[in-house]
């Protein structure tokens, strides 16, 4: 009876050892069968077009943002002021258009007509004396002297009535085409110029393109950035993925549009349903070499995304889920 006992305290150690083989072997083929991929999402690089000074920071990171929210302001003294520059630039621009394209005012027509008249009769005073002047010259009255002064005077009165005459014509008929022209051309350049200055006064706000989860913050206020410098990193968690590598040998079932099962380790092995989005081989480096060089060949490595079906809350970056293919 004794030794009865003494074998069984023998045996008990050594089937409790093969029951635990056994499981574990079990266990890895169970496992074996699953191929783990990783939660992926979009993030977003948010930069800033024009180089600046961060005044105030907003956000802070974890934070849930929308899309169009205020994250960070530049300092903006410099634009500013161009845009006030810009501003006298355009208005002074449009004022010489319309001035162009309306002519002169009424006002300033008659008085041009008054100067033209006054010159006219100043021309009749002047011919009348010079043709007197003439008569007198002939019976030999005056000297030459004499004449050839009221003859420049009355060429004077003439030029002064002609260009008085002009002038006052010119009112009258406004500016030429291609005065108008030019001047319009000068309005409208500087007014993109104030829209271009003002474009980068809308840049000193950073906005958030996008709503979603804020991940890196990488400046405080105080500190100078550069042009298409990130400032910001945000995930975009409605489009989300889980990516997959296997071997160009086992992707013989997988085909895009396929329904895959997978469980969520983080969500307590919560099964759902996946639909394979993508498949593409991955680059050169990520190929399994032979290790025997004589008739074997290199297996391609295939990148693999699968999207769930339905939407799964609390499936975020960074988790694993496991798949049976």
């Amino acid at each position: 009876m004794k030794m009865k006992k003494a074998y069984l305290f023998l045996i008990f150690p050594v089937v409790l050892a093969l029951t635990g083989f056994v499981v574990l072997v079990t266990g890895n083929d169970q496992d074996s069968d699953y191929i783990s991929g990783i939660v992926e999402v979009t993030d977003i690089d948010v930069a800033s077009k024009i180089p600046g000074r961060i005044d105030s920071v907003f956000v802070s990171e974890g934070e849930f943002v929308k899309r169009g929210q205020v994250l960070a302001r530049l300092e903006g003294k410099e634009i500013s002021a161009k845009v006030e520059q810009t501003v006298g630039l355009k208005n002074a621009a449009k004022a010489r258009y319309n001035m162009a394209r309306n002519g002169a005012r009424k006002e300033e027509k008659e008085a041009l007509e008054k100067l033209w008249f006054q010159a006219k009769h100043q021309f009749e005073l002047a011919e009348k004396t010079y043709n007197r002047i003439m008569k007198m010259y002939a019976d030999s009255l005056i000297s030459l002297q004499e004449k050839d002064q009221y003859e420049f005077q009355y060429r004077a009165a003439r030029e002064q009535m002609e260009a008085a005459g002009a002038k006052y014509q010119m009112a009258l008929n406004g500016a030429r085409f291609e005065e108008i022209d030019m001047a319009e051309s000068a309005y409208y350049q500087a007014e993109n110029g104030y829209l271009e200055a003002m474009a980068y006064k809308d840049e000193l706000i950073i906005k958030s393109p996008v709503t979603g989860e804020l991940q890196k913050r990488i400046v405080d206020p105080g500190e100078i950035i550069s042009a298409g410098y990130p400032v910001f990193t945000i995930l975009d968690l409605n489009d989300v993925w889980v990516t997959i590598r296997i071997k160009e040998d086992m992707i013989g079932s997988i085909t895009k549009g396929k329904i895959v099962k997978g469980k969520v380790p983080a969500m307590n092995n919560a099964e759902f349903e996946f639909i394979v989005s993508y498949i593409a081989p991955m680059a050169d480096y990520a190929n399994w070499k032979p290790t025997n060089q004589k008739g074997d060949f290199d297996i391609r490595t295939f990148e693999i995304r699968l999207r769930g079906r339905n939407e799964i809350k609390g499936l975020r970056p960074g988790m694993t889920v496991n798949f049976k293919i």
